[in-house]
């Protein structure tokens, strides 16, 4: 029992110094900070680029933040970059990965914030699809700006979708979404 008592006190020390060096990042772009993570939420302030921040949390593809003069809501996760120029290591970079589950040095292209399970398992919401489609163009507005920037119509084959179906069958979404 006396020797659990250190190894307790050394874990709640490094779970202490996870909670008091948070993870920062720079702003790389001016970027609306959101009340929620959600890009037709209001909006909370204007970041400009190099504007540090605390970041708090993340889900999917928005971190929340809290910027240096005390304001909390949430950017994009493509408009923080995380860490510092020092690179460091050491305790810093343990505090970083209790608190924030980063080390700040990771590299990465493609989608970022996102784990392979959730990509493979992801389903289209289409409800948002459908409130989407407000915006779309009509077929006369869409041949108007395209004459107007002196494009020509070309026939374009469609592309077959097969997104990992071992039957060797095109998957369908609009198909699936009739349900047939």
């Amino acid at each position: 029992m006396k020797t659990l008592l250190p190894i307790a006190t050394a874990c709640a020390a490094l779970l202490l110094a996870g909670a008091a060096l948070a993870e920062s990042g720079t702003v790389i772009r001016a970027t609306p900070l959101k009340q929620q993570p959600f890009l037709d939420s209001g909006t909370v302030a204007q970041l400009s680029a190099s504007s540090v921040v605390d970041i708090v949390t993340r889900k999917g593809a928005w971190m929340q933040v809290k910027t240096r003069d005390g304001r909390n809501g949430w950017v994009k996760l493509l408009n923080v970059r995380t860490g510092g120029a020092s690179g460091g290591g050491g305790l810093g970079t343990v505090g970083r990965v209790l608190s924030t589950g980063s080390s700040g040095t990771t590299v990465t292209t493609g989608v970022k914030g996102l784990s392979a399970e959730q990509i493979e398992n992801a389903k289209p919401n289409y409800a948002e699809l459908d409130k989407m489609k407000q915006y779309r163009a009509s077929n006369q507005g869409a041949t108007a700006s395209a004459r107007s920037a002196g494009l020509k119509a070309q026939s374009v084959n469609n592309i077959p979708y097969t997104r990992g179906n071992s039957g060797g069958q095109a998957n369908d979404p609009q198909s699936q979404r009739r349900g047939g």
